[in-house]
């Protein structure tokens, strides 16, 4: 199994770094993103030192000037070559080996990272490392936590029927073993679209990040989620489907469900 996740990894790298166009989508982001990482840069506390794990174009640091001491780290050299800014703190590294020792940061913050980890659980293991104690780890990214939602990595296989509902199935045994015996799957995609088709927004996604699994693991480790919050809770039109939905949702598995999640734990 850690062989195959080193050849995804790998294979994700030469896809970032041979991707100009990848990282000239990203510094041009809509306004919804934006709002979305000022809201998550809201929680950290002024005069902090921060790392931004897999930073990418540090699109972060716009909204850190003056206010944090701030350090980058990523794995492609092409999305750190396209810094936003001139000057800033950033080392090529790995998220799932940090290049940094134990309680170096106030706060460590991932936004729209944790979903392209082929490793989550070390990923989200090694920030909390390089945190001080009573530190902050902030996530943001999208999650799909109904087991029948999906990222744009699978569109190309969701439009039949039979892989939908073996997908779905499968999702939920996995999310009942989890929720039961606490046999937290943190699910993978092998072979992400974006490895060998036109490339779609989220399309190098390999995680499929259920928020009651990320939060039930940060527990296990001792730390606090101190606040939590979704843009869209994806109910739909349908006043039938808004109903099934909500039913859904009263379960603890699913009782965070939305579209992107802010998680802020304290350690």
């Amino acid at each position: 199994m850690a062989v195959k996740r080193d050849v995804l990894q790998q294979r994700l790298r030469e896809f970032w770094d041979g991707q100009e166009a990848y990282w000239e989508t990203t510094a041009a982001e809509e306004p919804t993103l934006l709002r979305n990482r000022g809201r998550a840069a809201s929680f950290l506390p002024n005069g902090a030192t921060v790392l931004d794990a897999a930073c990418g174009n540090s699109a972060n640091a716009r909204l850190l000037a003056g206010r944090c001491r701030y350090f980058g780290v990523d794995l492609s050299l092409t999305g750190l070559r396209s810094a936003v800014r001139p000057g800033l703190h950033l080392a090529c590294g790995d998220t799932h080996r940090l290049p940094f020792c134990d309680a170096s940061f106030d706060v460590a913050i991932a936004t729209y990272v944790l979903e392209h980890s082929v490793a989550p659980r070390q990923m989200l293991r090694e920030m909390l490392r390089v945190v001080r104690p009573s530190g902050r780890l902030i996530l943001l990214g999208p999650a799909w936590d109904l087991p029948f939602w999906y990222p744009n990595s699978l569109l190309s296989r969701a439009h039949s029927c039979s892989w939908w509902l073996r997908y779905t199935l499968e999702r939920v045994s996995r999310q009942m073993a989890g929720w039961w015996f606490g046999l937290l799957p943190f699910q993978i995609i092998d072979h992400p679209d974006a490895l060998d088709r036109e490339f779609i927004y989220d399309a190098d996604a390999v995680y499929i990040v259920w928020t009651y699994e990320v939060i039930r693991q940060m527990r296990r480790w001792g730390c606090r989620l101190v606040h939590w919050e979704v843009d869209d809770r994806l109910l739909g039109a349908n006043a039938a489907v808004r109903w099934l939905k909500r039913i859904i949702m009263l379960l603890p598995p699913y009782r965070r469900a939305g579209s992107t999640t802010l998680l802020v734990f304290e350690s």
